[in-house]
């Protein structure tokens, strides 16, 4: 088996997981509990964005595979902020469309439940967490990361337009692909984790 076969066979593996966790949960709680609708939300969307990486992936398609990361990232804020507040009262904000943002967690401060204070308490629970967080982040906006992929040639400051790649994906950076796609799983494994702990 080739080295992209079995990272697509790690895709194709957590997504299978993930919905072998899914039909645990459903057949643990009633169809329409809240457990179960919380869940579903977020294995759908889960499974749906492996589903986008593995053709990121086949395609060397790095720009989209990082945004995908930082959107499975942004799922274990989610479960994070219903750890917090509680699946009851996350339920509710959810079916009044409010989001958890919204709620203030500091009176003094007025700090909310942002993406930074659920970042940081994912990462205490998950070290690491944080540093796949931040590089997902930067690679959705313009950065050094952006750069490496649209160059041919990054040694420099200076670029000329007969250095810019404009054929879709980077099969140069075969490694970084790899990686992304390895904490992907990883962020994929702690979503299951969190779920359980969410749901117990």
């Amino acid at each position: 088996m080739s080295a992209k076969d079995e990272e697509l066979k790690k895709i194709s593996d957590i997504k299978q997981a993930m919905q072998d966790y899914m039909v645990a949960t459903y057949n643990r709680y009633q169809c329409r509990s809240k457990e179960v609708v919380f869940t579903g939300m977020i294995i759908k969307k889960s499974i749906d964005i492996l589903s986008v990486s593995e053709y990121a992936f086949k395609n060397n398609i790095i720009t989209v595979q990082i945004s995908l990361l930082r959107l499975l990232c942004d799922n274990c804020l989610a479960i994070e902020s219903g750890i917090l507040l509680g699946l009851d009262k996350l339920m509710e904000l959810i079916l009044n469309n409010q989001r958890p943002n919204q709620v203030i967690i500091n009176d003094e401060t007025e700090e909310t439940m942002n993406d930074g204070y659920l970042k940081r308490m994912v990462g205490q629970d998950y070290p690491g967490f944080d540093r796949v967080y931040k590089f997902a982040c930067e690679g959705v906006h313009f950065s050094k990361q952006t750069i490496k992929g649209t160059f041919k040639d990054t040694t420099s400051d200076k670029f000329d337009i007969s250095s810019i790649n404009f054929k879709p994906g980077n099969p140069e950076l075969k490694e970084e692909l790899i990686k992304n796609n390895n904490a992907m799983i990883t962020v994929a494994k702690i979503i299951i984790d969190m779920l359980k702990r969410l749901c117990r």
